[in-house]
């Protein structure tokens, strides 16, 4: 579909499905279009696909957009950060475009999985982002964990360009990334939820918890948990290391006890001293967010704040 002014894509409604049956002496034979998008698939099917635009290709985005690409979604990106993720997905057959801008001119749906919301706005807004290329009748969905308000602005704005947007940040890790399993916990009217679904479920499973803002409220309040919970584990382990008892036993009871939790199924991931940095900066951004958001509603998150406090940073090569 050539870009321009002129083009025009669906509204946030369901896809407009044409069919057309060819009889023969043998079988009935069925051609389904889904109009304005790339068609896939072979001999008397032809199902279409949006063209997907993803910008962020880290260790989330790199296997996210592996999973479009192997349901059949054509994928635009550009090098954002990791030209080897770029290099990788080509050989999948991802379409290297120049920059953001690029990507919103050839997109159906914008997915952006960055860092946070300074490079969530330099990849979307202002002259250069994707939102300024897009055609009317497009979505954007913001997969990265952000403020719930900072995804609300973000919809009023796109809502003048007739773009629908969606907040979904997802849960389930790598592997989740990789297997197609994630859980999508997605904020956004309904419409535009039907719009993107296809593309969503190729990589895990839609839990619709609302309007725009509210999948990052589900977010935050697990990771509220999930948090709280590595303090709580981290405390524990330093008394009973503190009292003589090895850690690693304390961790068997706990597996089989009324302390067990996914944060305990998973020590040995989160506390290895290659993952631990990382996990310590999740906290940081996270808990941050969680207590501004909940500034916001008037709830002081006093749980979260206590775990935000505590000295993770003093522990940085692991926590035993």
């Amino acid at each position: 579909m050539p870009a321009g002014p002129f083009r025009r894509r669906p509204l946030c409604l369901p896809l407009t499905i044409r069919m057309f049956v060819f009889f023969s002496y043998s079988a009935p034979r069925v051609l389904v279009i889904l109009t304005g998008m790339s068609q896939v698939g072979s001999g008397d099917l032809v199902v279409t696909r949006q063209t997907i635009g993803f910008i962020g290709l880290g260790d989330m985005g790199q296997p996210m957009a592996a999973r479009l690409l192997g349901a059949g979604f054509p994928v635009v990106s550009h090098a954002h950060r990791r030209r080897e993720a770029i290099e990788t997905l080509k050989r999948l057959g991802l379409e290297e475009v120049a920059n953001a801008h690029a990507v919103g001119e050839r997109a159906d749906i914008v997915m952006t999985v960055v860092t946070d919301e300074a490079q969530t706005d330099t990849v979307l807004r202002g002259s250069k982002g994707a939102l300024a290329a897009m055609a009317p009748g497009g979505a954007v969905i913001v997969m990265s964990t952000l403020a719930p308000k900072y995804c609300q602005d973000l919809a009023a704005e796109a809502t003048s360009k007739e773009i629908a947007v969606l907040d979904c940040p997802v849960s389930g890790g790598t592997m989740g990334a990789a297997q197609g399993t994630l859980s999508m916990l997605t904020g956004g009217s309904g419409a535009a939820v039907e719009q993107c679904r296809e593309a969503l479920e190729s990589m895990g499973r839609i839990f619709h918890c609302g309007d725009i803002g509210m999948g990052q409220v589900a977010k935050l309040a697990n990771n509220s948990i999930l948090f709280g919970c590595a303090g709580l584990l981290w405390e524990a382990r330093k008394l009973a290391k503190a009292h003589g008892m090895v850690p690693e036993a304390l961790m068997e009871i706990l597996g089989t006890s009324t302390g067990n939790t996914f944060m305990g199924e998973n020590w040995d991931f989160f506390s290895d001293p290659g993952m631990w940095p990382h996990f310590i900066s999740m906290i940081a951004k996270d808990t941050a967010l969680a207590i501004r958001a909940g500034d916001d509603a008037g709830t002081p998150m006093l749980m979260t704040r206590q775990t935000r406090a505590l000295d993770w940073q003093s522990v940085r090569d692991g926590p035993d």
